[in-house]
Order: C-alpha cells, then structure tokens, then sequence
C-alpha cells in the first residue's frame, strides 16, 4: 500500500512541475528579441506590452535615414531616423514593429 501511495504523489509531482513550466517557455518566446540589417543601418528590438523601442546603429561613413514602420490597433504610422555617420540611438512608439527599411 505505502508504495502506491509514493507512485502516487510522485506522478502527481511530475504533472504539476510539466503545468509549471509550460507558461514560462511560453513567455520566453513571446519576448524574443529581433535583429536585422537594412541598407546602413544595423538594428534590433523586442517588442513590449504596449510599446517597442528600436536600437539602430547606422555603420556607413556617410548620413543615412532609417524608416520604421509601426502597427498600433488598426493605424499605422511611420517613423523617420536621420543619423550621422556610425551614429547609434533608439526610438520608442506605442504599438508593434510592422517593418524597418533604409
């Protein structure tokens, strides 16, 4: 009897701690960052629960412009960075990344 009821509350550990984890990997994927590199500019972002912010880093010798495109609800809206030769800096928007071109 006294090893039933170890096989018993060891199963029972074993499907609590697979409900445990399932969510936390489950979060991890959604907060996954993104990385790319578009004409001058090398970028990356993770999107939060409200706003994302982008980091840039333009790599060529000369000014170029970087355009962001962001989805919040049913707008979207486009956003403008003009950035100097090897200038790096970030920009923050309500919303998702939609894309990000140079």
């Amino acid at each position: 009897m006294r090893r039933i009821s170890k096989a018993v509350v060891a199963a029972s550990l074993a499907i609590a701690a697979v409900g445990l984890t399932a969510p936390a990997s489950q979060a991890a994927t959604a907060g996954a960052s993104e990385r790319g590199t578009s004409g001058c500019f090398n970028w990356s972002y993770s999107e939060g629960t409200s706003t994302t912010t982008v980091y840039w880093h333009n790599t060529c010798n000369k000014k170029a412009q970087l355009f962001i495109w962001w989805k919040n609800g049913a707008v979207d809206q486009m956003k403008r960075v003009d950035a100097g030769a090897h200038a790096k800096g970030h920009i923050k928007h309500a919303g998702s990344v939609k894309s990000i071109e140079a």
